[in-house]
């Protein structure tokens, strides 16, 4: 379904350069109103005997559009831990 997309960004990556990927954050802060990041869980650090990973769309709130999208990119690749998310005892 994203064939197109895909060969889009790997064209890019080969060639070098965060250019792409520059341009499309430039153009969420933007045109956007809603920034959502997709986070999985680590189903390897957990011994329940789930072997698939869970996929979930969160929304970011709070601040201006430009500052949501600065705060998720600051989160790609970084583990981010339930602790830090929620408090002892803290209603969901």
């Amino acid at each position: 379904a994203f064939t197109k997309y895909q060969k889009r960004w790997s064209t890019a990556a080969s060639a070098g350069g965060d250019a792409p990927m520059a341009a499309e954050i430039e153009r969420a802060k933007k045109y956007c109103q809603v920034i959502r990041a997709i986070c999985h869980t680590q189903v390897s650090k957990v011994k329940i005997g789930q072997k698939k990973a869970n996929v979930k769309e969160i929304q970011v709130n709070g601040g201006t559009t430009a500052a949501k999208v600065d705060f998720v990119t600051g989160l790609f690749e970084q583990e981010v831990k339930v602790s830090d998310v929620f408090g002892q005892d803290e209603m969901i």
